[in-house]
């Protein structure tokens, strides 16, 4: 039997120590804020078990009274504890069923039974140990074992409705294993609780440990050491349910990490897209001012790629007139491509106000009054988020461009930085503009006074001749002198020969000149065919290049003046018989070769002539340069490079 009592005490001391190592983890289930109770549990009833143990092995003497009075004091103590860890379990596992709505009533339990007790082993007239023993059971070791069975049961159904959770396997292993539990502890709720020595109260005189050995014919003692080494079992492997708990939480952690990561990853995804598309579309627009493109088209470019980026309703850019006092509507986008209703002028305060001020702004609907608030004149609704920014040239307010909402989704800082940059575009596409038509009153300007010195050098030379010559002929002629008549005649017509090939070579210069509209190759082409057609000089054009040459518009018009140049400088001085014209692509330039067959110059001689400076001036105008080389009876080269533009991926 003392082995009997050892295996007892044995078993829930390692339930109290199983219970404790575990209950020093953290836990969100009921059962694991409850584990320090049945830890306790645990300890003290191993005590009471290894204290009848040793009272068998010391049946008299003071150790014999000391561990009587233990066993007593310990008995009682542990059924408390036991209790305390029920009634937390059942109160702590989910609502209660309707007919517990006493639960107030059942939190006093342990000290109403902890009171009952007293008074009835106070009362009671038989030994004080044998009471104790008794009264112990009945009234709180046997409602302890069935509170923590009923709260085993409630834990189970808590877990019951996790089955569809991660690791739902595991979970189900711990319910069943709970709810064995559950059935232990009403098993040493009979067995420990209900059959008690044999004593003249309660249920003793008929269910005490002499009549349970008569009938099973196996003393007490050993159902109770089974009863305890189930509950430990059942217990034992039921506390698998906090690593199942641990294991799916680190799955919620793990899936959790996982969809930040991946929203992360698609916030970046986004971002970067986002940049590349501000990126792309500031190079794209950067791309037609360098080419020179219309400044209304790039205007109207930057204005849908303001509404596009900024995934706004509208947009539009508006522009002062030159008295300063009106904002007059120059491009506008919407969404749907929504052509706005004529509509020049912008009168809102919203809008006139911050561009008049040069200040960047972002507005919303809060704040505003109904005044203060517009409607889109393309898509007639009410604008209720607004981002603006002024178009400052020098410092000096030219205009502004905005984008609209028509939902309060406000604009962010960010928006309002990437609408400045667009901003920044189309103020550059402005100067450009206003550099351009600079640039073609000078060639204006210029092409007048060539045209000037051409007349001055050939025309009107020629006629002054004329008239000479008329004067002198009328004297031959009143002298009868028909001999030098008719060499000044002679003399007369071929200086006016000349004259008609200068009047010519300027009316092609000028026709190909203005043929932008060909093309540069066709126009290059066309000239050097009808140049070798007046002049009876053998003129080739040969292209070692693609049809489409990247050459900005100003480049092209230099060229084309330049070989034109070239050309009346052979016709005019070289007495030459052939003439090629030559294109080749080298290292990023374009390279422009004219070379003739004729008597050449010395080089040294008229480096500073006014028509070889002014094709040097033009060529460095776009930032290339030229060269000429030459000897006396070896013709002439004239080589031009010019920059190309960057080809477009």
């Amino acid at each position: 039997m003392t082995a009997v009592f050892f295996v007892y005490g044995l078993a829930f001391f390692c339930l109290g120590l199983a219970v404790a190592l575990e209950s020093r983890r953290t836990s969100d289930l009921p059962l694991g804020r409850q584990l320090p109770w049945l830890a306790a549990f645990g300890f003290a009833h191993s005590l009471v078990e290894w204290a009848d143990m040793f009272l068998l092995l010391n049946p008299t003497g003071l150790p014999h009274d000391v561990l009587t009075l233990a066993r007593t004091l310990l008995l009682p103590l542990s059924a408390v504890l036991l209790v305390r860890f029920g009634i937390g379990l059942v109160g702590e596992a989910g609502p209660l069923p309707v007919w517990m709505t006493f639960l107030p009533v059942v939190l006093l339990v342990p000290i109403a039974l902890m009171v009952g007790y007293a008074v009835v082993v106070a009362f009671t007239q038989s030994s004080v140990e044998k009471a104790a023993d008794v009264w112990s059971r009945y009234l709180l070791y046997l409602p302890g074992n069935l509170l923590a069975g009923f709260g085993f049961v409630r834990q189970a159904r808590v877990l019951w409705h996790d089955a569809s959770a991660p690791l739902s396997t595991s979970l189900d292993v711990a319910r069943r294993l709970l709810l064995g539990a559950a059935l232990a502890f009403a098993l040493n709720a009979v067995v420990a609780g209900l059959i008690v020595p044999a004593a003249p109260y309660g249920l003793a005189p008929w269910l005490n440990y002499d009549t349970v050995q008569s009938i099973t014919g196996v003393p007490v003692q050993i159902w109770r050491m089974v009863s305890a080494v189930a509950v430990t079992i059942f217990v034992v492997r039921a506390l698998d349910v906090f690593e199942a708990e641990r294991a799916q939480r680190l799955a919620a952690l793990d899936k959790a990490r996982a969809q930040a990561q991946h929203a992360a990853l698609q916030a970046q995804s986004e971002a970067r897209q986002i940049a590349e598309g501000w990126t792309n579309g500031l190079v794209s627009i950067s791309r037609c001012i360098a080419n020179l493109e219309n400044v209304d088209t790039i205007l109207s470019a930057i204005v849908t790629l303001s509404q596009r980026l900024l995934k706004s309703d509208t947009a539009a850019l508006a522009l002062w007139d030159e008295t300063g006092t009106r904002l007059v509507m120059k491009c506008h986008a919407t969404v749907d491509q929504t052509q706005a209703p004529p509509c020049p002028e912008v009168c809102s305060p919203l809008i006139v106000e911050p561009l008049r001020a040069g200040r960047a702004a972002c507005l919303s609907e809060h704040g505003q009054d109904g005044e203060s608030r517009w409607r889109c004149p393309a898509a007639d609704q009410e604008i209720q988020t607004t981002a603006i920014v002024p178009l400052q040239l020098d410092g000096r307010p030219v205009g502004g461009l905005w984008a609209g909402r028509f939902t309060p989704e406000p604009f962010t800082t960010a928006d309002l930085i990437g609408l400045e940059r667009l901003a920044d575009q189309a103020v550059i596409a402005i100067e450009h503009a206003l550099m351009a038509a600079r640039l073609q009153s000078l060639a204006v300007t210029e092409e007048r006074g060539r045209i000037a010195r051409e007349m001055h050098d050939g025309l009107a030379q020629v006629l002054g001749f004329l008239s000479l010559e008329t004067q002198t002929l009328e004297v031959l002629v009143r002298q009868g002198n028909c001999e030098a008549a008719l060499a000044e005649l002679e003399q007369a017509r071929k200086r006016i020969n000349e004259a008609q090939a200068n009047v010519r070579e300027n009316i092609l210069s000028l026709r190909t000149t203005l043929a932008g509209e060909v093309g540069l190759m066709p126009a290059l082409r066309q000239y050097v065919e009808e140049f070798g057609v007046q002049t009876g000089i053998d003129a080739r054009l040969v292209s070692e290049v693609e049809e489409a040459l990247p050459l900005s518009p100003i480049a092209e018009t230099q060229l084309v003046r330049i070989v034109q140049e070239a050309l009346a400088n052979v016709r005019k001085h070289a007495q030459a018989h052939h003439a090629q014209v030559r294109l080749a692509a080298r290292s990023g330039c374009l390279c422009v070769t004219v070379a003739d067959d004729g008597i050449g110059f010395d080089g040294q001689a008229v480096r500073s002539h006014f028509g070889l400076q002014t094709m040097r001036e033009r060529a460095q105008s776009v930032g290339g340069g030229l060269t000429i080389a030459s000897q006396p009876g070896e013709g002439t080269q004239v080589e031009l490079w010019l920059p190309l533009l960057p080809q477009r991926n």
